[in-house]
């Protein structure tokens, strides 16, 4: 699927060159709309960061010159200038409302039973978000916190823990990334970060879900770019409810790997910082459970031991066992591929201990100890539960 979309993207912006060459600014402007829509399609469907960043500057791009080319819609017939990405997306509804297709409301459904182990921070979340949500008997109109900070190695479950939470107290669920909010024309990445609260206040209860938030807001040294620091002052400003109500119910629910490179002035937003770290012994086990039981044909053998395989994996994240349950699970796919069996029906066999072991032998964890000890050692610094 992704190889064709790329290849419709790229149709579309050729044909919208050409068009802009020629002077065909209606049609151009199509175009470049349509590589848009694509591109953001594309993207919801790439998991490597690079290409999903190669495709969300391109259509950026292409956005701009949309914009470029409606704003002379109108005047006299004078051959547009070349591409380029210096001008400032404008404040074209239509456009603006392309802009934010990167920023999309949704209704999670996923429950605690989803999320294996990390009990403290499921009962922390509860606390937070939860209980003043679904209770207004006891909280009233006010939320106690607005400002929540999971932290802690990476593929331990923070997006989850952030959808389980939404889809508990049923509450529109903004997932930004810093990638959404971060453009390179001047005034839209405080434009989108504006935008988006506006967007959660109108939909509101509503939690804005900001992954790898520390780099929108990171530490202050005194050499970062105007637009960083422009970036971090709008976020502060949004924070503080400047342009809301005292009773609007905007949870701000941030994650990061590294929370100590958060500024100091926007980690004092977040009243309650929770860590959520690599899965202990029965949370391993549980993952196994979860992981195999939603995946499609996947039989284990009599030979398997979850205990075992707990043991095994001491360090792993969650991913980390998702990912090597996928690879133990390939083995016996690839012995069909080998007889020529796919395609007539044939189901691939339980998997077994050995293939676990073989696939432990070609993955390791994607966490150093590094990293565990620096969170761990944030958290008995500045964590607040």
């Amino acid at each position: 699927m992704s190889s064709r979309l790329y290849n419709l993207a790229v149709s579309a912006a050729n044909d919208a060159i050409r068009y802009d060459a020629e002077g065909k600014v209606e049609l151009a402007i199509s175009k470049y709309l349509q590589a848009f829509d694509i591109l953001m399609t594309l993207i919801r469907y790439t998991e490597n960061k690079k290409l999903r960043d190669f495709y969300t500057d391109r259509a950026e791009q292409y956005l701009a010159r949309a914009y470029e080319l409606k704003s002379i819609v109108g005047k006299s017939k004078v051959k547009a200038p070349a591409l380029t990405d210096q001008k400032r997306l404008g404040e074209d509804e239509e456009l603006q409302s392309k802009i934010l297709s990167t920023i999309i409301p949704e209704k999670p459904n996923v429950s605690w039973d989803d999320i294996a182990g990390l009990e403290d921070a499921k009962k922390a979340i509860e606390e937070a978000i939860i209980l003043p949500l679904i209770e207004p008997e006891i909280f009233g109109n006010t939320l106690p916190w607005k400002g929540i900070l999971l932290f802690g190695p990476p593929g331990c479950g923070k997006t989850m823990l952030a959808k389980a939470a939404a889809s508990r107290c049923n509450v529109t669920f903004f997932n930004v990334s810093a990638a959404d909010i971060m453009v390179k024309w001047v005034g839209e990445s405080e434009q989108r970060i504006k935008v988006l609260f506006e967007m959660a206040r109108e939909t509101q209860p509503s939690i804005i879900f900001m992954d790898e938030i520390d780099a929108l807001g990171a530490e202050r040294t005194g050499v970062e770019s105007v637009v960083s620091t422009r970036v971090l002052s709008q976020m502060l400003q949004m924070m503080d409810g400047i342009l809301s109500k005292p009773d609007d119910k905007v949870i701000v629910l941030g994650a990061t790997n590294r929370p100590w490179v958060i500024d100091s002035a926007l980690l004092r937003r977040f009243d309650k910082r929770i860590l959520v770290p690599l899965p202990d012994l029965q949370a391993r086990k549980q993952i196994f459970k979860v992981t195999i039981a939603k995946m499609p044909n996947f039989k284990l053998a009599e030979d398997v031991d979850l205990d075992e395989l707990a043991k095994l994996t001491e360090g792993f994240s969650g991913d980390d066992i998702k990912k090597l349950c996928i690879a133990a699970w390939y083995i016996p796919i690839h012995e069909l591929k080998e007889q020529n069996m796919l395609g007539t029906g044939a189901m691939p066999r339980p998997v077994t201990r050995r293939d676990f072991l073989e696939a432990l032998q070609a993955r390791k964890p994607s966490v150093s100890p590094e990293e565990v000890r620096l969170n761990e050692e944030w958290n008995k610094k500045f964590g607040a539960k």
